[in-house]
């Protein structure tokens, strides 16, 4: 038991030095690109004419469990409760966003797929037996956020509420059994099913940071943009269930690909009478 949990909390720490280095890296070329922004200051006022942009997102969500659960459902109630947990999910949306030209500030909306999974630390029942607990809890996501550009670059902040419906509920609890012709050896037993008292929806919040890199000439009429983001989702209004404590803290890192397309007005031929 203590060896397990030793490697659980090895693999919370690796995830987090993990997340840790990819929020350095983010700042370091974010910096880097600012730098290398204010010489071509000139050619960027160009990509500015464009206000509504539309595209997609991908990126990883770093879960991190806290609180106890132990009544997983109607029909199964664990021998002791489960504490902390983490796991890594995937995060996929579709986005548009509006910022006009020369404003710092703008609107984003991002809508999609939000994987909370995660694998609880292994316990020690009252039986002398170990078990575990996993679980796939996933939502369809719908984050509206404000955008605010601080500096005349392409660096920026957003933050906003996140409102989530449940998708997934599903879970996998193992525990450890005497075999009974074999008194000294341990079976393991399965029992996939789904939490009850599961919140269908989900009201909080996120605030994060990303950069656009421009990734096509400044005079075409149809711009592509990359965008590296990163965002934090702490464990308030992320409680999954109606009863006990069990609540979520998420740490998001990602890109995003966004388009948009400069109408430019027609011109009219007036005829000689």
């Amino acid at each position: 038991m203590i060896k397990s949990k030793t490697n659980l909390r090895k693999v919370s720490r690796m995830v987090w030095f993990l997340y840790d280095l990819t929020i350095k890296r983010f700042i370091l070329v974010a910096l880097i690109l600012t730098a290398i922004q204010v010489s071509i200051q000139a050619q960027d006022a160009q990509s500015t004419k464009h206000s509504w942009w539309f595209g997609a997102a991908a990126g990883a969500n770093l879960n991190f469990y806290r609180g106890s659960t132990q009544e997983l459902s109607s029909v199964l109630i664990s021998p002791t409760a489960f504490h902390n947990g983490s796991d890594v999910g995937l995060y996929s949306a579709l986005l548009v966003e509006f910022h006009s030209p020369g404003s710092k500030w703008g609107m984003m909306l991002q809508a999609g797929y939000d994987s909370r999974k995660g694998l609880f630390e292994e316990e020690m029942a009252p039986c002398n037996c170990l078990v575990n607990l996993s679980s796939e809890l996933s939502y369809i996501t719908v984050e509206p956020s404000l955008r605010f550009t601080p500096f005349k670059f392409n660096f920026y902040l957003y933050g906003g509420p996140r409102l989530a419906f449940i998708l997934n509920k599903s879970f996998t609890f193992k525990q450890e059994i005497q075999h009974s012709d074999l008194p000294n050896q341990m079976i393991n037993l399965d029992q996939n099913g789904n939490f009850s008292n599961m919140n269908k929806t989900i009201i909080s919040m996120q605030i994060g940071a990303g950069y656009d890199i421009s990734v096509s000439s400044h005079n075409n009429q149809t711009q592509f943009v990359l965008s590296p983001f990163v965002s934090f989702q702490p464990y308030f209004g992320q409680s999954p269930r109606s009863i006990e404590t069990w609540n979520i803290t998420t740490f998001r890192a990602g890109i995003a690909l966004k388009l948009s397309r400069e109408h430019k007005p027609r011109l009219r031929l007036r005829r000689n009478r």
